[in-house]
């Protein structure tokens, strides 16, 4: 499929998604649209149908007409939101459909560095699919040295802008274990293929965690409470850390939010970043931790001749 007709395809869904438009409607917007090679005046009725066919079948999105009042919209707008991979795609691609009708305004728009990797994200997703283990060079952030490895890979995962493949590599056959893909070089499909474990399944296995760093040996999966001030918790109710997120008290000052999942490092490491906006209140053990990593920072800094500068707060309840 061309690069072109899934912009169009992208262009299509999102200008119809904007609200009840009729055909009128279309026409104008895609005669200034960047994709119209043909500079036409108008979105052309068999190819409107066409596109709008193909666009169920493939994305599973349903541009329906209300024919009493002349207007198209999207049917199953709350099943789109409600497919996370889908919602990713499509949101995904309306602002690559946006940023490249707006490349004469790049002054305008600023970006996000993204981390090397994403050149080899077909060929994952192809391998993944047709099941055949993949060879690289891989170079932790914990070695000073890199090393060959082959992997049969599972499944991707996004977090903080960057990309990682689970899967399970030939040195550990009983193990599930994560690759950033901007720590990996020279990677290639082999030959080789390998059966997914029928008990695997890319979401559960994320799950009851946040980020990428699966288990800890100081956390089972457990309820975790945070206080959050009032500041900090409109954050959390339109960006929820975890989908375990349930507010259980809610006041002027501050929120409490309660969750079940491992505590492990990734969650750590956010719940410091949120400084005295937000402290621990259960368990205990994670208490005890962030105390002692907020106070190694404190003392770090002060050596350093920067002040403390740095406060998490460990409430008692």
């Amino acid at each position: 499929m061309a690069a072109h007709q899934v912009n169009v395809y992208f262009w299509l869904i999102d200008t119809i998604a904007s609200g009840r438009l009729t055909r009128e409607d279309i026409n104008r917007r895609w005669s200034r649209c960047r994709y119209n090679d043909n500079h036409e005046d108008e979105f052309p009725e068999r190819k409107f149908h066409r596109y709008k066919e193909e666009i169920q079948e493939i994305f599973d999105v349903e541009i329906r007409c209300n024919r009493s009042q002349n207007y198209y919209y999207i049917d199953n707008k709350d099943d789109i939101s409600g497919g996370f991979t889908r919602k990713w795609l499509l949101n995904a691609m309306a602002v690559h459909s946006m940023m490249d009708q707006a490349q004469e305004m790049n002054e305008c728009i600023l970006y996000e560095d993204i981390p090397e990797g994403t050149q080899y994200l077909s060929l994952i997703v192809d391998a993944i699919k047709q099941r055949h283990q993949l060879r690289f060079t891989y170079h932790s952030f914990n070695s000073q040295e890199q090393y060959e490895l082959t992997l049969a890979p599972y499944c991707l995962k996004v977090f903080k802008q960057r990309w990682y493949v689970a899967g399970c590599p030939s040195t550990h056959p009983t193990e599930t274990r994560i690759y950033a893909l901007d720590r990996i070089k020279a990677l290639e499909p082999t030959e080789r293929k390998f059966k997914l474990p029928k008990k695997f399944d890319a979401e559960k296995f994320f799950a009851d965690h946040y980020g990428i760093i699966i288990g800890d040996e100081d956390f089972d999966v457990e309820p975790v409470a945070l206080m959050v001030d009032s500041w900090q918790s409109k954050y959390l109710r339109t960006l929820p850390l975890h989908h375990s997120q349930v507010e259980v008290e809610r006041n002027e000052e501050y929120s409490i939010f309660e969750y079940r999942l491992c505590p492990s490092f990734d969650f750590q490491q956010k719940l410091l970043s949120m400084g005295d906006s937000a402290g621990v209140l259960a368990p205990v053990l994670l208490k005890d931790i962030l105390r002692k990593k907020a106070e190694k920072t404190a003392n770090n800094n002060a050596s350093a001749g920067m002040g403390s500068g740095y406060h998490f707060k460990v409430y008692k309840k």
